[in-house]
């Protein structure tokens, strides 16, 4: 498990030198441009918002109004964690206006996807990459057991669900998170079949676009090929929805 963690940390350090050394990253040259369009970007499976702060700044560099989550570390209760999203998207509407494109890295795309089913009129766009958007159940071995190890320990500690984060989980995200999207809200995926952490398969999303990438799974947040697709789709869908009113939220 070591050496395994060491190569993920090792190819997210080989992707992020290749995009810092890549036009792309610092000015976007020939790439479409935001117009301060606001942007929630969701960190996935045991991350936090820090591993999204390079995409972050990218975003505003070429336009965009990004936003975190305030999500330390992505380990509780989805269910739980969907509050948190909620409030925090609320807030984002209030200040900008709304509506908002959502970007998920990993288990991030599945909340953003849940976002996306439950509040319609908020959301613009959904960016899930590498996402298990039509199945969580296909991932690796070693982030299964961590993620049934994480839900043992939160359910001797609170009142969580012990089918937490599973199919039978009867809370409100276990039982829309793979709903068909409503009418108005478009998702795209971005995946690679290098992925050794989900199943790529599992993010071919049937209400969705798919984009293939190369690379592996935690260094798709700093991926060029990533960055140069999101720029494109961020043109595309960046504009052209009705006004959202932040009221719709506080359900």
């Amino acid at each position: 498990m070591f050496w395994q963690l060491t190569t993920l940390y090792l190819d997210y350090l080989t992707e992020l030198s290749a995009l810092l050394s890549d036009p792309v990253y610092y000015d976007g040259i020939g790439l479409p441009r935001g117009k301060k369009e606001p942007i929630l970007l969701i960190p996935g499976f045991f991350a936090g918002d820090w591993t999204l702060g390079v995409m972050a700044g990218w975003l505003s560099r070429i336009g965009y109004s990004p936003y975190l989550s305030g999500i330390d570390w992505n380990i509780d209760c989805p269910n739980k964690t969907r509050e948190l999203l909620g409030r925090r998207l609320a807030y984002v509407v209030r200040e900008t206006g709304g509506p908002v494109i959502v970007i998920g890295h990993s288990l991030g795309g599945l909340l953003a996807r849940f976002l996306g089913v439950n509040f319609p009129r908020e959301i613009r766009h959904i960016v899930a990459i590498g996402s298990p958007i039509n199945s969580p159940l296909r991932v690796h071995p070693v982030l299964s057991l961590t993620f049934r190890t994480l839900q043992a320990l939160r359910w001797t500690g609170d009142q969580s669900s012990p089918d937490c984060g599973s199919l039978q989980c009867t809370c409100l995200f276990g039982q829309t998170v793979f709903s068909s999207l409503p009418q108005g809200v478009e998702l795209t995926s971005i995946f690679s079949k290098e992925d050794e952490v989900v199943d790529w398969r599992t993010c071919l999303d049937p209400w969705g676009e798919g984009h293939e990438v190369s690379g592996r799974h935690i260094g798709l947040v700093v991926n060029r090929e990533v960055y140069r697709i999101l720029a494109q789709v961020l043109a595309t869908y960046g504009e052209g929805k009705n006004e959202p009113s932040a009221a719709g939220l506080a359900r």
